[in-house]
């Protein structure tokens, strides 16, 4: 019964998730006077769908995607409201909007879930050690820490995720005292968990302000984390075996639903926070400058800026085809990755 909530969970994140960043082409596109052919949910076979004066509005078979085919799109047209005949800035709108209703709605949603919270942990600290490696560097409770080794900390996801950037060497945290910037050096200690600051953080009674400042700055760290995880991938430092697709996020939201299952309320804000993480990471991934996808598209539009005129959308639509080609051919491995995961 888990593996039929769980097939229902996951097809209705994924079709939100696909919709709500479609929805941003789609309204974008008809604010600018862009002919819209079609916009689907889904993905191969149509189940059914309905003809509204110029738009095919439909629902398709394969719960794996979906598309807003715009006229000029992929080639050339001689129609003044296809997208190939409008200037470039109309051009990045359209393109950009997608992934910003993604990230709109990991802001919404984040700020749901903290609206929920009675208190929030804030990068401040609440306790220091004794003997431990803050204590020795001279930080003390109620120091607010704002940076470590120059890279802003807004919120206390912030400092988890420096920290764990850590060595054993010496590190330079700025923080604010009494209402003044200090920067001190610290040493992190070798613990049986890892490195060691030795602080605690502190937790604040929640408001609407702390609300809208955790949830706007969380939508920020988590777009930072894809990003330099990307970042990391091209460098190797990051193997693709780290990699999840379609099936491994099934997999993860399987749990969520057991979790919900089981615990109700806290097994359903996992679920919330899985959301969270897959819209703003559909949002982001979509930016990157890589054929096929949207950042890709946003990438021609800035060669044409640069030219003055745009590449011809034949041969543009070639560098996209082959990019697809290259993504379906990523799938496939990163598929196989997460089979071999689950079996092991």
């Amino acid at each position: 019964m888990t593996g039929f909530w769980t097939a229902i969970a996951a097809i209705l994140i994924f079709c939100i998730l696909v919709f709500v960043h479609e929805l941003g082409h789609f309204i974008t596109a008809k604010l600018l006077r862009i002919r819209v052919h079609e916009f689907a949910i889904g993905m191969g076979p149509k189940l059914f769908g309905k003809q509204k004066g110029e738009t095919l509005y439909s629902v398709r078979a394969l719960p794996i995607g979906g598309f807003c085919a715009l006229e000029g799109e992929d080639n050339s047209s001689t129609d003044e409201r296809a997208l190939s005949n409008k200037p470039a800035w109309i051009k990045f709108i359209v393109l950009v909007a997608g992934s910003f209703m993604n990230l709109l709605l990991g802001l919404l949603l984040l700020l749901l879930l903290y609206s929920s919270a009675k208190s929030v942990v804030v990068p401040e600290i609440g306790a220091v050690d004794a003997g431990g490696a803050a204590g020795t560097a001279g930080l003390s409770v109620g120091d607010e820490i704002i940076a470590v080794n120059g890279n802003r900390i807004h919120i206390a996801a912030d400092l988890y995720w420096e920290k764990s950037k850590l060595t054993a060497s010496p590190a330079d945290i700025t923080i604010r005292r009494n209402g003044e910037q200090q920067k001190i050096t610290i040493l992190p200690k070798k613990t049986e968990q890892g490195l060691s600051l030795g602080i605690r953080l502190s937790q604040r009674e929640n408001s609407f302000g702390l609300t809208v400042k955790t949830s706007f700055y969380n939508t920020v760290f988590y777009g930072k984390v894809v990003l330099e995880t990307f970042i990391d991938l091209l460098r190797g430092k990051v193997s693709v075996q780290n990699m999840s697709g379609p099936i491994g996020i099934v997999s993860e939201i399987g749990t969520a639903v057991e979790q919900t299952a089981k615990t109700g309320w806290p097994g359903f804000l996992s679920l919330l926070q899985l959301t969270i993480l897959l819209t703003i990471n559909l949002g982001v991934f979509n930016l990157l400058p890589i054929p096929a996808l949207d950042g890709g598209r946003i990438f021609f539009v800035f060669v044409e800026l640069v030219r003055r005129k745009p590449l011809p959308p034949e041969k543009e639509g070639i560098v996209h085809m082959v990019g697809l080609a290259l993504l379906l051919l990523l799938s496939l491995v990163v598929a196989y990755m997460d089979v071999i995961k689950l079996l092991v």
